[in-house]
């Protein structure tokens, strides 16, 4: 199985690949950290799982560079792209917002999740909120779901 982690936070992508190791040994992960790297990555080759910061710089960040524009939904772009080209795997989104700000107001994860669900039904399946590397429940929702989406693609 091929995982590819997208996510630009060193300590939350070093969790959640630690966490997938645990899980399924056998996994091959690949990374991004960036909306344009995680195209890249998809372009190259489709995964059979994603897991997708929602806020993601819109280049890879150098040394002495910042990235490009901060993107607070860089995750959403990347499932647009993945509709426009019919790319085709599960995506579980890990973030460590409890909210996003759209039009003057906030986004709860439990509504951005069934936005999420109603306009990319191919490829959205959960949104996890990652509370740290310490805290257990973000672990535990995805200790169960990788294991879950492995049966589906193999």
């Amino acid at each position: 199985m091929h995982i590819h982690v997208a996510d630009d936070e060193t300590p939350k992508l070093d969790s959640i690949l630690a966490l997938v190791e645990r899980v399924l040994p056998t996994a091959r992960i690949t990374t991004s950290r960036s909306v344009r790297s995680a195209l890249k990555a998809l372009r190259g080759e489709v995964p059979d799982l994603l897991l997708l910061d929602m806020s993601l710089p819109t280049f890879d960040v150098g040394q002495g560079e910042q990235g490009g524009r901060p993107q607070g939904f860089g995750g959403i772009e990347v499932l647009r792209y993945m509709d426009f080209y019919n790319v085709l795997c599960p995506v579980v989104i890990i973030t460590q917002y409890e909210a996003f700000p759209e039009n003057g107001r906030h986004v709860d994860l439990s509504s951005l999740s069934q936005r999420l669900r109603a306009e990319h039904p191919g490829s959205f399946r959960d949104i996890i909120y990652y509370g740290g590397s310490s805290h257990e429940v973000w672990q535990e929702r995805l200790t169960i779901l990788l294991p879950e989406i492995a049966g589906l693609r193999s």
